[in-house]
């Protein structure tokens, strides 16, 4: 016979001896309350107070032997119940373990290189396909000016183009028997906290391309208290002589200037998401970008990156890594891509492309294209040069199904054609051709 039904005969016998025992008890209580009957038969009182004694030592007897019982059945099943928690911990633990293995098998997996099609990304590798500006927040304001011998003290401005979310604009004027030549950031002083530190080259050049450069660095913007100055450049950059003898031809000035941004702060609004101290417990690696630490998870960036998949393979027993030649602010708005915020945006949506072009991260690069196609209202020709710029062929082609005018070809048109990559400029030229009927 088992436990189970012994322990059940046991507790039916205790029943049944209570429930005689409550029927004496009930009879004794019955005498006890006929008061007069009791009287009649005091002779009786001492042996109903030994019997009564008796049944109420019985009934304890009976209780402890219950409560005994019941204890141990208590023990029977605590235990049992500790067992099988002991076994669920030992089955969580197993599955624990497993799951570290298999996360383990994956990290190596992700992390190996394939020896079909793994090749290690650097920035120089993509300097032949891309354009240099992949080696740097790079780009040059070009302008050619009409009638430059009759400018006077007035300023001349170009057209203002952005680059990397900043407005930018060249300016001349004549001071006195001098050339003055600026760069412009018509970027508001009166709002926000922003800087961008600048290295810029000035250049007139001449029809021959004969070249005249000066060079020099700035920080513009109000971060550090100005309120004022939005320029940089040279009140006296070249003689008007010199101007006229050897750059003005037929009335035009070309003039040229090279803009590497070497620093920035504040352009891109509060952050998404934090990779500070307070992601730590969420990380593996620690990326440190001009003293800037970002807590990030290796297998996170190493399936989106082929620049991070190789330089985590090659640094896997180093927990903090540091990168050189990027800015905190535009490696934080990437990691928001990577991470799944929705960091695209008007003001994000060129720095973005540029480091996803850097680290290899196509997932990213196809997020920023189909954001300027479906929702960026940036100029045409701003969209046709990132599609130049960064091999964006889906957003080319839409720029070229969204001109339909002659007007709009010339505003896509930069003012040195030749500038223009010859597949661009083929596009457009039998877009004329289709527009003339």
């Amino acid at each position: 016979m088992s436990d189970t039904a012994g322990n059940s005969n046991t507790q039916c016998n205790l029943m049944s001896k209570f429930q005689k025992l409550r029927s004496e008890v009930n009879v004794i209580h019955s005498i006890f309350s006929k008061e007069t009957a009791f009287e009649e038969k005091s002779n009786d009182e001492s042996n109903l107070l030994k019997r009564f004694c008796e049944m109420m030592i019985n009934r304890q007897n009976l209780q402890d032997e219950f409560n005994e019982v019941l204890l141990e059945n208590q023990n029977k099943n605590s235990m049992g119940i500790i067992e099988k928690i002991q076994l669920i911990k030992d089955d969580l633990e197993n599955i624990k373990n497993q799951s570290k293995t298999e996360f383990q098998s994956i990290k190596k997996l992700i992390l190996q290189p394939e020896l079909d099609d793994f090749s290690i990304v650097s920035r120089n590798s993509n300097d032949k396909d891309i354009s240099t500006s992949v080696t740097g927040k790079e780009f040059v304001l070009k302008h050619v000016f009409e009638n430059a011998s009759e400018i006077g003290t007035a300023r001349v401005f170009s057209e203002e183009e952005e680059h990397f979310n900043i407005p930018w604009k060249i300016y001349i004027y004549r001071n006195k028997s001098w050339l003055a030549l600026f760069l412009n950031c018509p970027k508001s002083l009166k709002t926000g906290s922003w800087s961008v530190q600048t290295n810029i080259e000035h250049t007139v050049v001449s029809n021959q391309r004969v070249r005249k450069s000066r060079e020099g660095s700035n920080e513009f913007g109000n971060r550090n208290g100005n309120k004022k100055f939005s320029s940089n450049g040279w009140s006296k950059f070249i003689d008007w002589k010199s101007l006229e003898k050897d750059y003005i031809v037929d009335g035009k000035l070309r003039v040229e200037i090279r803009v590497k941004i070497t620093n920035t702060t504040g352009l891109y609004g509060t952050s998404m998401r934090n990779f500070d101290e307070r992601n730590k417990e969420l990380s593996d690696v620690v990326i440190v970008v001009k003293e800037t630490k970002f807590y990030v998870f290796q297998l996170l960036l190493a399936a989106q990156s082929s620049f991070f998949k190789s330089l985590l393979k090659e640094h896997s027993e180093k927990t903090k890594l540091e990168l050189a030649d990027i800015e905190p602010e535009d490696f934080q708005v990437y990691l928001e891509v990577l991470y799944g915020e929705p960091a695209i945006d008007e003001n994000t949506v060129e720095v973005i492309l540029y480091v996803a072009q850097i680290y290899g991260t196509d997932g990213v690069t196809k997020k920023c294209e189909k954001f300027l196609i479906d929702k960026s209202e940036k100029k045409m020709k701003k969209k046709l040069q990132l599609a130049t710029k960064y091999r964006l062929e889906k957003l080319k082609k839409h720029c070229f199904d969204n001109i339909n005018t002659a007007a709009e070809i010339r505003s896509v048109v930069s003012s040195e054609i030749s500038d223009m990559e010859p597949s661009t400029m083929a596009s457009l030229f039998q877009k004329s051709l289709a527009l003339l009927g």
